[in-house]
């Protein structure tokens, strides 16, 4: 009978990945836009203490101006990136040009055999094409925003009669208590990690945004604000986020000087946030093991592309959080953990 169990729980689990490979374009966005909701609700408690002439605000005042608030910032942000990404497309030929120069410069230091190779590996790196990959990921991604809106817009409206429908649901005071309690766990660890994450990673981006403009790395504002993005992806977003920049700077300057800088002064900028400052934040934090993030971010980002990385952590909280509430499943919570012990 275990044995069987097992296999059911082993086919279901493949089912509900086929489903989220298969129905991705429908249940992508839904997704995003639950964790848009969740950021909402954050930004709107913020203001809970907020009182005029010793009221406090109307949660629909403070709803209202959450979502103003995130619009505001979300127009910012996609006017930058667009703006930013047509400055990059007509820099390209004088980037072309710089690697040009480097490969010459290098063949002539080190003999002719390593100028053909070196000449031979710049025919192969076409920015123009990156340059275009680019801009259509971004295009894909801007896209999905409106189907993101009306989702939000429609999941908000469901916030009020949520409390029904799970009475309505769960047979017995038990059982409707214990979703309650799951849901404000989810929501109470979602947020902790959005707000020290988002404050993070602020610090970060503005940090290199200061030392891109020291060294003069064109369009600073857009890697600062890459970096800022990608400091919520564990591990292979700090790498990246030193990456670009440097490999920019290789590219724009006829020497290796400020990429070097760029790329140290970066790098040590993302180990102190990111190994000294931020664990003793977030102390245990989510309480995730290293081996399962590694792992959610292959698995997430192999089924939903780099969204499903940016969701992997929150998306694993919310499994690890689900498992450790049932006795059947509380072994597997056990083992996601990073010290072998869940909190109550």
């Amino acid at each position: 009978m275990t044995l069987l169990k097992y296999a059911a729980a082993a086919g279901l689990t493949a089912l509900i990945v086929y489903v989220m490979i298969v129905g991705n374009t429908i249940l992508l966005p839904l997704v995003i836009a639950v964790f848009v909701c969740y950021l909402i609700n954050a930004l709107a408690a913020v203001t809970r203490n907020i009182r005029i002439f010793g009221r406090s605000l109307p949660n629909s005042v403070r709803l209202t101006g959450a979502i103003v608030v995130l619009v505001l910032v979300s127009w910012f942000v996609v006017n930058m990136v667009i703006g930013n990404i047509n400055q990059v497309t007509a820099a390209l030929p004088v980037y072309q040009q710089n690697l040009r120069i480097m490969a010459e410069h290098f063949g002539q230091r080190f003999g002719a055999e390593y100028s053909v190779r070196s000449q031979a590996l710049l025919r192969k790196i076409d920015l123009g094409s990156m340059a275009g990959s680019l801009a259509r990921t971004v295009a894909g991604l801007i896209g999905n925003i409106g189907t993101v809106a009306v989702y939000v817009v429609f999941l908000l409206l469901e916030q009020h009669s949520l409390d029904k429908k799970i009475a309505a649901l769960c047979h017995g005071e038990q059982r409707e208590e214990l979703t309650h309690r799951i849901l404000d766990r989810i929501g109470s660890e979602i947020q902790t990690y959005v707000w020290l994450k988002t404050v993070m990673s602020f610090f970060v981006g503005f940090g290199s945004y200061l030392v891109m403009k020291i060294v003069g790395v064109d369009f600073a504002e857009f890697w600062a604000l890459l970096i800022f993005a990608l400091n919520y992806i564990p591990y292979i977003g700090a790498f990246v986020g030193v990456i670009f920049p440097s490999v920019l700077a290789l590219v724009q300057f006829p020497t290796i000087t400020p990429s070097l800088v760029t790329a140290g002064v970066l790098t040590i900028l993302q180990f102190m946030t990111g190994s000294i400052i931020e664990p003793r934040l977030m102390g245990k934090g989510l309480n995730l093991s290293p081996v399962v993030m590694v792992l959610a971010l292959s698995v997430w980002g192999t089924i939903w592309g780099i969204v499903g990385m940016f969701l992997a952590v929150p998306l694993m909280v919310v499994v690890m959080i689900v498992c450790a509430h049932f006795e059947s499943t509380r072994g597997l919570a056990v083992l996601m953990s990073a010290d072998g012990e869940l909190r109550a």
